[in-house]
């Protein structure tokens, strides 16, 4: 027999490219375990987190996904979550070999995270996302045919930096119906001046004027009668004879919300002014809105699911350190403990006569719920009251020489608003009964209370609204 030498060096080639080859096919034997097992981990519910794809579920085979944007015919192929407001098309559903899952039971999405609950072997998943139109404050006015912009010269004409007119208002507004233009922290916003009959909205039981529709399209509203519309006397509020706050020998108590008292300055910074006004302890006017009106069936649960929490209420606890046009804004010596301090609504008001709808602190006193996106979101109920700045802009303003009783605040009643007026002895603003101007009322004196609300922009209203107290707007509730 014989036998025939190989050749060493093939040999060996051929020895190292086998060895290689098994090498890789066990390496990724291994990958495709490691990645099944990651993949299809089993678990009861699959979720789609962080805008990618992240399901892990043993019996979720495939999820397919698409989106269309509000004004599109059809749908595109998406990979991620898209970003925006976006709602579940009830196109989407869940398959399964023998039978379709509904959307409403295994498919949940809360904005940011889709969760898809799953216990059947080859289910497929085909989510659709339908982009949500977001109403413009165009699109909300749209809903009061009745209200029409006014092209008069006592609607203001505002600096759209400042949000206050360029010229002083400095006479009340008796004998005109003007819907006017201004500028808040969102943008435009269409407010109501003067003597106007088509404001008036329905809620429920309760009945509101709609004070503006805000620059984010919400509309803003204050209380004026339950089960019947009330134009005058005790029946325009909705509680009677309520103090702001039980205590005022602290600047804390200008505040809808407030912080710690008896503060002194520690150093040269705001340390004592931001522990003064720091949110953490709801005022008596507040907590009596609370458990006295709110939840205490002031305003239905149906009802309740149309308020907006965003927009928010403005109390400007801007300190300012005289009570003069031109004064500087001075946190490290005013607006703490007993210290005299002149507040921001009141040199807009009662000096330069210029009101504004913008907030100057935002994240500090723009009064927002904790589920809100911006302000302090500390308010605990979507509800405020009016400021003096909405005032003048209605008709009205400081001291007895704008006496009005013509303008649709005008309720015969004292009653509150959220602006500060001056602290030693805290004051607050406050509408007189009997020339519907404002004042400056001593925190501890008793007046009447009328909620304000912001109804979000997208509210539906019935047909037939016509604006009046025999025909309101109303909100249609299911």
């Amino acid at each position: 027999m014989k036998f025939e030498k190989l050749n060493e060096s093939s040999g060996k080639g051929k020895i190292m490219f086998l060895y290689g080859f098994l090498m890789c096919a066990v390496l990724l034997i291994i990958i495709n375990l490691f990645l099944t097992k990651a993949k299809y981990k089993v678990v009861d519910s699959a979720k789609l987190v962080n805008s990618t794809i992240n399901y892990s579920n043993a019996d979720l085979n495939v999820i397919a996904m698409y989106k269309k944007e509000y004004d599109a015919s059809e749908y595109e192929p998406i990979d991620s979550i898209p970003i925006g407001k976006y709602e579940l098309s009830n196109d989407s559903y869940c398959k399964v070999p023998d039978s379709e899952i509904p959307i409403k039971d295994k498919i949940t999405f809360d904005g940011e995270e889709v969760n898809i609950k799953i216990n059947k072997k080859g289910t497929k998943c085909y989510i659709y996302f339908n982009e949500i139109k977001i109403p413009t404050v165009q699109d909300t006015l749209a809903k009061f045919p009745d209200l029409e912009l006014s092209n008069d010269e006592d609607c203001p004409v505002i600096d759209q930096t400042t949000g206050q007119p360029n010229n002083a208002i400095t006479k009340p507004i008796t004998d005109k119906d003007l819907l006017c233009k201004g500028v808040d922290d969102y943008g435009e916003t269409y407010y109501i001046r003067g003597t106007t009959e088509k404001n008036w909205v329905k809620l429920g039981e309760t009945y509101w004027r709609i004070i503006r529709i805000n620059g984010d399209g919400t509309i803003r509203l204050i209380y004026s009668g339950s089960g019947t519309a009330a134009t005058t006397g005790p029946k325009t509020v909705a509680l009677t004879s309520k103090v702001f706050n039980t205590w005022s020998g602290d600047n804390a108590y200008v505040g809808y919300m407030f912080g710690k008292t008896g503060q002194a300055k520690k150093a040269e910074d705001d340390t004592a002014y931001n522990a003064t006004h720091a949110n953490e302890e709801k005022s008596s006017i507040l907590t009596e809105i609370m458990n006295n009106w709110y939840n205490n069936d002031g305003i239905s649960e149906d009802a309740k699911k149309w308020l907006d929490g965003e927009a928010g209420f403005c109390g400007d606890r801007t300190p300012y350190a005289s009570n003069s046009s031109g004064s500087l804004i001075d946190k490290t010596n005013y607006g703490y403990g007993g210290i005299n301090t002149y507040y921001g609504p009141r040199l807009r008001i009662e000096i330069d006569k210029k009101p504004s709808f913008k907030c100057p602190q935002i994240d500090k006193d723009l009064y927002t719920t904790e589920d809100s996106n911006r302000g302090n979101r500390k308010l605990p109920i979507p509800v405020g009251l009016i400021t003096a700045d909405e005032i003048m802009f209605a008709g009205s303003g400081y001291g007895a020489s704008y006496t009005n009783r013509s303008y649709y605040l005008y309720t015969g009643e004292y009653y509150w608003t959220m602006s500060p007026f001056f602290a030693t002895s805290a004051l607050v603003f406050y509408v007189d009964n009997t020339g519907g101007y404002l004042g400056g009322h001593n925190v501890g004196n008793a007046s009447g209370v009328r909620p304000v609300i912001n109804l979000k922009a997208d509210t539906p209203f019935e047909e037939g609204g016509e604006g009046t107290s025999s025909k309101p707007f109303t909100v249609k509730l299911d």
